[in-house]
């Protein structure tokens, strides 16, 4: 690489940038080119665009690459990527995280990028029209480099983030939970079981009527962005503080507020239920993905109320009858949120629902409700006995469907006549679930919420394994008792607004992992106790070309690190209000008091806002600081390829004369240095801060 080159080196990415200001992959080829290297380069004059790989097919350059060669990369038999070489199997190419040289292309192989060919440089004509292509580049794909770069910082659970999950009071945060009223604030992603106190998009105008009437209106209250598997009903709905049954809310034949009332127009308006009147009352939706959304009967006699706004959300109608009662109003309730798409190690698991009954035709019906959502494909259809086909670009009249996917319906574009109608179809199964693993799933994969990565990108073995390991029984024991429950569970609320990554953290700081790419796939692996599966020494650590050992000792700074750590949760049992309990290594304590003071205490405060369990909370602490504690020495040094096979979790031992024993390390990063080598770095593995 000639020094002029790195000129060209950390510039930032910026989707169709063309200056030393922000290039994408195509910009960086053109940036090079033209200047200032050593070549002079304009595109031809023509307005006619071709595509890339008819370009590569007619001008691909055989034999190996050379300076100043454009190189083209594939993924999923398409080409998408950039790259120049500069020499020496050298590749200039730039990614999210900005442009840089990776030495061939491993690295990007790793990442799925498949060398397509390659155009030598001087054919202008021929380079030009490649990089004209308008079809080259795929940012959300290329990203994944970045994002592999991002869990891997972000995702060691034993560096948690001190700012913790920020959120103003009502937002779904780890601060008191109010009902809004602002049409601004975004409706949270319910994964797992949550408290929240939702939106109140809609509040009808209080009814005054004449003096001796209490006021009356309707409010509207959004809990969650969409479908959920339960709202419970029995203790887990509260208004202004007290359960909804209360006799404070309505004394009557029956305390409290009503619960999905049956009544007429006329019932609705006087609030009557049995023998009672003016009783206040609440209706509950889950948002389920009906064909039509439930119209509350109390709607009927106010003409602006929103009856079909809300449809796949969960929220809950209120009829407020005495204005002075619910003054100050608040709503809280606990929802168990998404189902989430179940799997094993092939990937996600797809059930068929085999000659189902949808009814029979009338004439007038045209859309009819699947059993499931979330449909992966149809394979019959039938009206008696004529067959019905799906609508597309080459079907468009006749004995047609449309199938929404999302939420199992179909719609006729003419209403089937009095025949019998059946359909055989495959869906993906789903699942309400607290597992980790099934939560990093949906964040990554999920098209609309999450970040859509294709189901190939998941290493589904690593996966299973991890979710079969949370959900494992655990039993713990503190001062208030002994619990038996699952070894992780996570619950957490999705806000839109903060970047996926944070999501991934906090769904990882409650399950004690990390999660990385290899070999482009995302590996899921929890920190558990492990024996070593690797052994480093002198064969196989590298040495400088001055013939010094590579391998690094370096002795932690003890003095900052805490032996009493603070952790805050979000207590279940208290309607999700932030808890703390700590954690105490008083032997280190004691052994640190005469020299630093305060009963040798150092105290750190962590946030779990995906945790509401006391125990779970207990055991990650207990964790946290034995690891904290335990672990006195870090590791770093270049290995060769042997090493190429290791990921960030795994124990390994190493044996060096510049150690006084061989040590058992636990990798935390794994690098490419300049030559392509890999640069680990490891600490010291402390067996006690695991598996508790």
């Amino acid at each position: 690489m000639k020094a002029i080159d790195r000129n060209f080196i950390g510039l930032p990415w910026k989707a169709g940038g063309r200056s030393f200001e922000g290039v994408d992959c195509v910009g960086l080829a053109w940036l090079w080119l033209i200047g200032p290297g050593d070549k002079s380069f304009a595109p031809p004059k023509s307005s006619r665009s071709k595509r890339a790989a008819d370009v590569l097919q007619a001008h691909c350059k055989p034999g190996e690459m050379a300076r100043g060669d454009v190189v083209l990369f594939s993924k999923r038999g398409r080409i998408c990527h950039v790259a120049i070489c500069l020499g020496e199997g050298k590749l200039l190419h730039s990614v999210r995280c900005g442009s840089r040289v990776d030495n061939g292309p491993t690295l990007l192989a790793r990442s799925g990028y498949q060398l397509a060919g390659v155009i030598e440089g001087n054919n202008i004509e021929a380079v030009a029209a490649v990089l004209a292509d308008k079809r080259l580049g795929e940012p959300s794909t290329i990203a994944l480099l970045v994002i592999s770069i991002l869990l891997s910082a972000v995702s060691a659970l034993m560096a948690p983030s001190l700012a913790g999950f920020k959120s103003k009071n009502g937002r779904y945060g780890e601060n008191a939970l109010i009902t809004q009223r602002s049409p601004e604030i975004p409706l949270p992603d319910l994964l797992g079981q949550v408290v929240v106190a939702g939106n109140g998009v809609y509040q009808q105008l209080p009814d005054k009527g004449s003096v001796s009437e209490p006021q009356k209106w309707n409010q509207v209250i959004v809990l969650s962005s969409g479908p959920v598997d339960l709202i419970d009903s029995t203790t887990g709905i509260r208004i202004k503080g007290v359960d909804y049954s209360d006799a404070s809310l309505f004394a009557g034949t029956n305390d409290g507020m009503a619960l999905n009332p049956a009544q007429t127009k006329a019932e609705a308006v006087t609030g009557t239920i049995s023998s009672d009147t003016l009783v206040p009352s609440i209706s509950i939706y889950d948002g389920a993905h009906a064909i039509s959304v439930p119209v509350d009967i109390r709607a009927s006699y106010d003409r602006t109320f929103p009856l079909y706004g809300f449809s796949g959300s969960a929220y809950l109608v209120l009829r407020l009858i005495n204005g002075t009662t619910f003054a100050n109003f608040n709503v809280t309730a606990r929802v168990r949120g998404r189902k989430l798409r179940t799997f094993n190690t092939s990937g996600f698991i797809v059930s068929t629902a085999t000659a189902e009954a949808l009814g029979t035709g009338d004439s007038v019906t045209v859309r009819f409700k699947l059993a499931f959502d979330d449909i992966v494909a149809v394979s019959s259809l039938t009206v008696g006995a004529t067959s019905y086909t799906e609508i597309s670009a080459s079907s468009q009249s006749g004995n047609i469907y449309a199938l929404n996917r999302t939420k199992g319906y179909v719609e006729f574009l003419t209403a089937p006549g009095a025949s019998a109608i059946t359909i055989t179809y495959t869906y993906y199964a789903r699942a309400w679930s607290q597992n980790p693993a099934a939560m990093v799933v949906y964040v990554l994969t999920e098209n609309l919420r999450g970040r859509g990565f294709d189901a190939g990108r998941i290493n589904w073995a690593a996966m299973v394994a991890a979710r079969d390991y949370f959900d494992e029984t655990v039993t713990w024991a503190n001062g208030n008792g002994v619990t038996s429950a699952v070894r992780y569970a996570a619950n957490y609320a999705i806000d839109d607004r903060k970047p996926i990554t944070d999501h991934l953290r906090a769904i990882l700081e409650a399950c004690n992992s990390m999660l990385f790419l290899s070999n482009g796939q995302f590996v899921l692996k929890p920190r558990t106790a492990e024996s070593s599966v690797f052994s480093f020494d002198t064969s196989n650590i590298l040495v400088t070309d001055d013939g010094e050992s590579t391998l690094e000792v370096t002795p932690e700074d003890r003095s900052g690190k805490p032996n009493r750590v603070r952790l805050f949760y979000h207590s279940d049992e208290n309607l999700n209000a932030e808890s703390d309990t700590p954690a105490d290594d008083e032997d280190d304590q004691q052994s640190r008091s005469a020299r630093l003071g305060n009963n040798g205490i150092v105290p750190k405060d962590l946030k779990l806002v995906a945790v509401t369990s006391l125990p779970q909370s207990e055991r990650l602490g207990e964790m946290f600081v034995r690891e904290q504690t335990g672990g006195k020495r870090v590791l770093k040094w270049t290995a060769n390829i042997q090493g190429l096979a290791l990921q960030p979790m795994d124990v390994v031992d190493v044996t060096h004369p510049i150690l006084e024993t061989p040590m058992e390390v636990r990798i935390d990063e794994l690098e490419h240095d300049e030559q392509d080598r890999l640069v680990i770095t490891a600490r010291e593995y402390v067996e006690s801060a695991v598996d508790l």
